[in-house]
C-alpha cells in the first residue's frame, strides 16, 4: 500500500495531518477516521481492516476539508488563510469520513453550551486604546447586577409578607316593579312618546345590590385598577319572607374559579305585593381571617385576624410577661388569663397553633334588612352600607410584574451572546495578527518553531515518536507514567498474535 508523505498541519488543537492530493494514477482515496479527540487521515488503495469496516461507521461524503489557525471544519468555501495571501489548495482534498458514532456525530437533542468568556487579551490595549473603556463597563455591570440582585431578593421577601391596603365599600340596594296591577292604565310619556303597560305579563320585581370603592383620602396620580363588588365576597345570599315564598325564599350566589367580577348582582321574581328581605354577605378574606372569642380578643386585643397573626401577638404576650420556662424555653407556664383560655397551668410551645384552632371561628356575615316595595316602578333604599375591606397594594403588584419579568432577562442574554461573539472575533483577529507579525518579524525563527510543533504533533498522530538515544540509556526514561501503559499495549499485541497464529495453524491442520 502506498501513500503520500503529509505536508504540514495547521491545526494545533485536534492533531490533525495533511496529505497531498495522490495523483490519478495511484487510485487512492482519502480515509479519516477519529477516535476521541484524536484525529488521523491517511491516503489508502482501501479502506483500512478493523473497527472502521464494522456496521458501527457511516461512511459519507464530507467535502472540502479546510482548517486555520486552531479552527477546522468540512466546508465548501476557502478559508480565510487565503484572503491574506496563503494559499492552501494544494492542501484541499474530497474526502470520505468515517465517522465514530460515540464522539463526533452531532446530535440534535444535545443543548450546545452558551460562550461565556468576555473577557478582551490583556494586551490588546497596547493596540486599541478605547479597549480600556470596555474593561471599566463590564465592572460597571457587574455592580449593577449584583445591586439588581439584591434589590430582587428583598423585593421576593416582601411579597411573602401581606400587604394590604383598606378601602371603604358603599352597597347600595333597590328594587323595581314592573306589570303590576296598580300600572294597567298608567300611561307615561318619555321625549314625546307614549308608553303603554302590557297588562299581559305577570306582575314582577328586581331586586339590585351594587356596590362600589370610595376613592381614597388621598387621591393617587394616576387612576389604580378597581376591584369589583363581587371581588370581596364568597357568596351572597338572599332570604325571602317564607309566608310569601314558601318555596325557594333562599336564593345564593356563591363565587367560581372562572366566574367573572361585577359591580354587582340582581334578583327577579314574581310578585304584587311588598316583599322583606334579609341580604346576606359572607366576606372572602385572603389570607383567611378568624374571629376570637372574648377571652382570647381580650388577652392579644384582636377581634379578627389571621391565625399567624394571632400566634404572634400571644408570642408577644408570653415574652412580655415572662411565662417561659428558665431552663426550657419550650414550656410555658400560664398565668391566670391564660389558665382560663386553656384550661392549663401549662403548655408546650408546639402545642399553641392546635390550642388556638380551638379559640377562633368563621367570621360573621353582614347582614342587611330591606322591603321591596312594589308601588312604586323604582325604590331605593333610605340606607347606604360602608363596609371596610382590603385591597392588595397596587406596589405589591408592581413588585410581582419586576420578580415575574421574563423578556427583560431574555433580552439581556440575547445582548450577552453577541457581545461574547464580538469578543470572539476580536481574539481571533488578534491571534491573526501575532501569527502575521512574528512571521514578518523574524520569518526564519518562527517558521522553524512551527514546523517543530507540527511534526510533534504528527508524531503524536502517527505514533512515531522518535526517541533521543541518550535518554534511552538513562534508567529514569523508563520510570515515566506511560512505560506501564505501553507495556500492557505491547504484551496485549503479542498475545492477540499468539493467539492468530494458533488459530491459523489449527485451520489449516484441519483443511489438511
Amino acid at each position: 500500500m502506498t501513500s503520500k508523505q503529509p505536508i504540514h498541519s495547521v491545526l494545533f488543537d485536534n492533531q490533525n495531518e495533511y496529505y497531498a492530493q495522490p495523483t490519478s494514477g495511484d487510485n487512492l482515496q482519502f480515509y479519516s477516521s477519529s477516535y476521541g479527540d484524536q484525529y488521523s487521515t491517511n491516503y489508502y488503495a482501501s479502506p483500512p481492516a478493523g473497527d472502521m469496516r464494522s456496521t458501527n461507521y457511516e461512511f459519507s461524503n464530507s467535502g472540502s476539508f479546510w482548517s486555520a489557525f486552531g479552527t477546522g471544519g468540512y466546508a465548501d468555501e476557502p478559508p480565510l488563510l487565503e484572503e491574506l495571501g496563503l494559499n492552501f489548495e494544494h492542501i484541499k482534498t474530497k474526502s470520505l469520513t468515517v465517522l465514530n458514532p460515540f464522539r463526533t456525530v452531532p446530535n440534535n437533542h444535545i443543548k450546545k453550551k452558551r460562550p461565556v468568556d468576555r473577557n478582551i487579551p490583556p494586551k490588546i490595549e497596547a493596540y486599541v486604546p478605547e479597549s480600556r473603556l470596555y474593561e471599566e463597563l463590564c465592572q460597571f455591570e457587574r455592580n449593577m447586577d449584583t445591586a439588581i440582585m439584591r434589590k430582587r431578593l428583598e423585593i421576593q421577601e416582601a411579597l411573602g409578607k401581606p400587604n394590604k391596603v383598606k378601602r371603604t365599600m358603599r352597597i347600595f340596594i333597590s328594587n323595581t316593579a314592573a306589570d303590576q296591577l296598580h300600572q294597567e292604565e298608567e300611561e307615561e310619556e318619555v321625549d314625546g312618546q307614549v308608553f303603554e303597560i302590557n297588562s299581559e305579563n305577570e306582575p314582577s320585581w328586581t331586586l339590585k345590590i351594587e356596590g362600589r370603592l370610595l376613592d381614597p383620602l388621598i387621591p393617587t396620580k394616576k387612576a389604580q385598577p378597581v376591584q369589583k363588588f363581587t371581588s370581596f365576597f364568597k357568596s351572597i345570599i338572599v332570604e325571602l319572607d317564607p309566608e310569601k315564598y314558601p318555596e325557594g325564599n333562599l336564593i345564593e350566589w356563591r363565587k367560581q374559579p372562572s366566574s367573572v367580577e361585577s359591580d354587582g348582582i340582581e334578583v327577579k321574581r314574581k310578585g304584587d305585593t311588598n316583599v322583606n328581605v334579609r341580604i346576606i354577605l359572607v366576606p372572602d378574606y385572603t389570607p383567611q381571617k378568624f374571629k376570637l372569642t372574648p377571652a382570647l380578643s381580650e388577652l392579644t386585643g384582636l377581634k379578627l385576624a389571621t391565625k399567624s397573626h394571632i400566634v404572634s401577638e400571644l408570642w408577644n404576650y408570653i415574652k412580655l410577661h415572662n411565662c417561659q420556662d428558665a431552663k426550657d424555653k419550650r414550656i410555658i407556664h400560664c398565668d391566670k388569663k391564660m389558665q382560663a383560655i386553656f384550661n392549663a397551668t401549662q403548655l408546650q410551645f408546639h402545642e399553641i397553633p392546635e390550642l388556638i384552632q380551638r379559640q377562633v371561628t368563621q367570621p360573621d356575615p353582614i347582614v342587611l334588612e330591606y322591603t321591596i316595595r312594589v308601588d312604586k316602578r323604582f325604590n331605593m333604599s333610605s340606607k347606604a352600607y360602608d363596609v371596610d375591606v382590603e385591597l392588595d397594594s397596587v406596589l405589591k403588584q408592581k413588585m410581582m410584574n419586576v420578580v415575574a419579568a421574563s423578556q427583560v432577562q431574555k433580552d439581556i442574554l440575547s445582548l450577552d451572546d453577541k457581545i461574547v461573539q464580538c469578543v470572539q472575533s476580536i481574539n481571533n483577529s488578534k491571534m491573526k495578527r501575532d501569527f502575521l507579525m512574528q512571521f514578518s518579524s523574524h520569518p526564519i525563527e518562527f517558521i522553524n518553531k512551527w514546523i517543530h510543533s507540527q511534526a510533534r504533533d504528527i508524531e503524536a498522530v502517527l505514533g512515531e515518536t522518535k526517541v533521543n538515544l541518550e535518554d534511552v540509556r538513562q534508567t529514569e526514561f523508563y520510570k515515566q507514567p506511560w512505560v506501564k501503559e505501553a507495556v500492557f499495549h505491547y504484551l496485549t499485541s503479542k498475545t492477540q498474535q499468539k493467539m492468530q497464529e494458533l488459530l491459523a495453524t489449527q485451520s489449516s491442520a484441519k483443511q489438511s
